[in-house]
This record gives C-alpha cells, sequence and structure tokens, in this order.
C-alpha cells in the first residue's frame, strides 16, 4: 500500500520543479556519457515512449514528461521544451524503493555546453532531493 501511495506521488509531482538552479557538475547519480538514457538520442527516446501505452505522458511549462512503471521501478521521463537552452535534451530518472529507503538514479543525455548542461543536472538533482524527502515523508505515513 505505502508503494501506490508513493506512486500516485510521482504522478503528481513532475510539476514540483523546473524553477530550480545551482551549479556543480555531474555527482550524486548523475551520469553524463555515451546513451545514460538508454537510447541512441532524445528523439529516439522520445519516439519510443510516446508509441509505448504504459508511458503516461504529461505536461508542465512546455516540459514533456512521462511516468513509467516498468518491472517494480518508477521512472520519470523529462523531455525540454523547444525554446530551452539546452534543448533538445531528456532527463530519465529512476525511483526505487529499497528497505524503507527511497534511491533515484538520473540518467542525463544533454546537447549544449558543458555550463548549461551541469546547470540542467543540478535543477534535477534539487527535484530528486525535494521528490525524496515528499516520497520518505508518505513512506513513513
Amino acid at each position: 500500500m505505502k508503494q501506490l501511495n508513493w506512486m500516485a506521488a510521482l504522478l503528481l509531482i513532475p510539476s514540483l520543479a523546473f524553477a530550480q538552479q545551482s551549479s556543480d557538475p555531474a555527482a550524486d547519480g548523475a551520469v553524463l556519457n555515451e546513451s545514460p538514457i538508454g537510447y541512441a538520442s532524445v528523439q529516439e527516446a522520445f519516439d519510443a515512449l510516446s508509441a509505448d501505452e504504459n508511458a503516461r505522458q504529461s505536461f508542465y511549462q512546455g516540459w514533456t514528461i512521462f511516468n513509467q512503471k516498468v518491472d517494480g521501478k518508477y521512472i520519470i521521463w523529462s523531455f525540454t521544451p523547444e525554446n530551452h537552452p539546452v534543448h533538445p535534451s531528456a532527463v530519465r530518472r529512476e525511483v526505487i524503493g529499497k528497505d524503507g529507503q527511497i534511491y533515484i538514479g538520473m540518467g542525463v543525455m544533454c546537447h549544449s555546453s558543458r555550463f548549461d548542461c551541469d546547470q540542467l543536472v543540478e535543477q534535477f538533482k534539487e527535484i530528486n532531493r525535494n521528490l525524496k524527502r515528499r516520497l520518505s515523508g508518505q513512506a513513513g505515513s
């Protein structure tokens, strides 16, 4: 039952946070390498999710968000709007509950300067911290 509560929160929370930025290079679960999102390109990922009946699509301030449940894992995809400085870019976050803890793994495919991509990563690291706090609070309820 607790798992269902935080899944419900995941579907509501993606709209939380596209407003915060800081500046520290990738760490804390952020990955910037070849195919960190499991697809060869941002467009390939977007097309696959658009065709996936199990991926729930929503929009927030121009961002396209997909939520999935795959093999007991909750995956949140965020795609930049066309007018975003790092467009086209995608962030894939995998939320896992294990032993009463919430873990969020993150992969980023970013097409911009290192500085701008680092800003994007930091923004999502803050979103992840907020998400973990909210989900941990619900898990204890």
